[in-house]
């Protein structure tokens, strides 16, 4: 995602950089925008992933619907796992595609944009910093609000923090 988000401005700014005066924070200021785009888009990117993998409440569902009846619940299981096997596969053939194209325009960029290539390897570590530190921020917020959900004995704090999750 980040390379998609190079602009001809930040790679002639590239070209033109003085080396002496570099160091290597220096690409934050030319980066900021491109890091936040970044971000939204791996967040979004993550969340579209979500869809693809087991809800839980559904095989619970499963389970309290066909508890009294084994065969309904071993035909409903069976077609669960179907389904479940056709998610990933093509979860897996989509994930494929992706890579081979980001390979395909990894190459090709870095080819024609040799002075690029410091620059997107650094924003790439920061945009993986960025991504954990959120991740990080969101699981001290859950844990938080399900703390002051059990100790103000809050069903909607609660709540609230099962829709972070």
């Amino acid at each position: 995602m980040n390379g998609l988000f190079f602009s001809e401005e930040v790679i002639s700014e590239l070209y033109n950089v003085d080396e002496e005066k570099e160091n290597f924070f220096s690409f934050i200021p030319r980066s900021i925008e491109r890091l936040l785009y970044t971000t939204l888009v791996s967040i979004i990117i993550g969340i579209i992933t979500n869809f693809f993998f087991v809800n839980e409440n559904k095989i619970k569902g499963i389970f309290k619907r066909e508890k009294n009846d084994v065969p309904s619940l071993k035909r409903n299981m069976l077609k669960f796992m179907k389904d479940l096997r056709k998610r990933y596969i093509i979860f897996i053939i989509i994930v494929t595609i992706i890579l081979i194209i980001s390979f395909l325009y990894l190459l090709c960029f870095n080819y024609v944009y040799p002075y690029s290539q410091i620059e997107w390897i650094k924003s790439s570590i920061a945009i993986m910093i960025i991504m954990q530190i959120l991740s990080f921020l969101k699981c001290i917020l859950e844990t938080s609000l399900r703390y002051l959900s059990y100790k103000c004995k809050s069903e909607k704090l609660y709540k609230i923090s099962m829709f972070l999750d």
